[in-house]
Parts: structure tokens; sequence; C-alpha cells
């Protein structure tokens, strides 16, 4: 039984096992598998901060019924009282801001490179199904690649600003804690 990988002079040697042994990343023959799962782990780490925002979201609306129920008589309440509960709604702002960046979080600038549309989804369904399939089976390998590390670099940058944009919207969500805190010990002293 011959084994193909030995046999250097086989003209196919190049379309499966891509890489020398010295231009290998991880001592693979074929290492089609890492941009993939970079791909997987980018995709993972949007849907993880989409989860995350989701839960800040909820704590918050559990925050706020409980300072909207707290003011039932505004009027009667303390000045110290009415100035952290215009504080938390001002808090508010900003955390809506922040929690809806997060979740609509997008490439702000073109690549520098020409997409040939095989993995954006707006290019994909903008095509007819039959021109996607033969445009999909005609690419050579490397432009497959290409896309793939194209799609990567903008998930890295959405990946990017969504932690960003939630780890404002937590900061704010601990100060407005702070202030239900606040709020709840001014109304059981006075």
């Amino acid at each position: 039984m011959e084994v193909v990988a030995n046999n250097k002079n086989d003209p196919q040697h190049n379309s499966y096992y891509p890489l020398d042994e010295k231009d290998s990343i991880l001592g693979s023959c074929d290492e089609s598998f890492v941009p993939w799962n970079v791909y997987m782990t980018l995709q993972s780490s949007i849907q993880f901060a989409d989860y995350k925002i989701n839960l800040l979201f909820v704590i918050a609306g559990l925050i706020l019924s409980i300072v909207i129920e707290s003011t039932d008589d505004f009027k009667a309440e303390s000045l110290a009282f009415k100035i952290c509960f215009v504080v938390f709604m001002l808090c508010m702002i900003p955390f809506i801001y922040y929690s809806v960046k997060t979740v609509a979080a997008h490439v702000k600038s073109k690549p520098d490179v020409q997409s040939k549309k095989l993995y954006f989804f707006g290019e994909i369904a903008s095509m007819p199904t039959s021109a996607y399939i033969k445009l999909f089976r005609e690419s050579p390998r490397a432009v497959h690649y290409d896309e793939l590390l194209l799609q990567i670099h903008n998930l890295s940058s959405i990946t990017k600003q969504k932690f960003y944009y939630y780890g404002k919207a937590l900061y704010l969500l601990c100060v407005m804690i702070g202030l239900l805190l606040v709020m709840l010990f001014l109304k059981a002293k006075f």
C-alpha cells in the first residue's frame, strides 16, 4: 500500500497537502481546520457577548422596576433620594445605549481587500442559487482561504466592539446597583 504523503512527485500532492513541514503551523498535513476553528471561536465569542448583555438587560429591568416601585410617594421623599433617582435614570440612558451598541456591533470600515462573495450572507443571498453554487465550486482553495480570513478579520472587529460596549454597560449597571442600594437605605432611614 503506497502512501500519498511520501510521494513528493504526485501532482495531487499540493492539493491535498498544501503545506510543507517547515511551513506547517501545527505539524499537520492539511491545516484547513485552523482558520475554521478561529472562525468558530469568534462566532462563539459573539454569541457569548450577546448572552451576557441579555442577562444585563434582565438585571437592569429588575432594578428599574424596584426603583420605580420604591417611588410610591415621590413628593414625600428626601432630597437625597430624589437626586439618586434622577442620577439613576440618567445612568439608565447610556446603559441602554451601550447595550444596544453591544447587540448591534458591526464592521465600521470596508476591508482593504476585495471580497469574492463566498462567505458573506448579504452577498450570498443577493445571488441566484445556481450562480452561488457555481462560484463556490469554481473558486480555488486560495480564494476560499482569503474569504475565510477576511471574515475572521471582520468577526474580530465585531467581537472587539461587542466586549468594549459590554464592559461599559456592565460598569453602568454596577453604578445603578449602587444607586439602588443608596436609595433603599435613604427610603428606610427617612
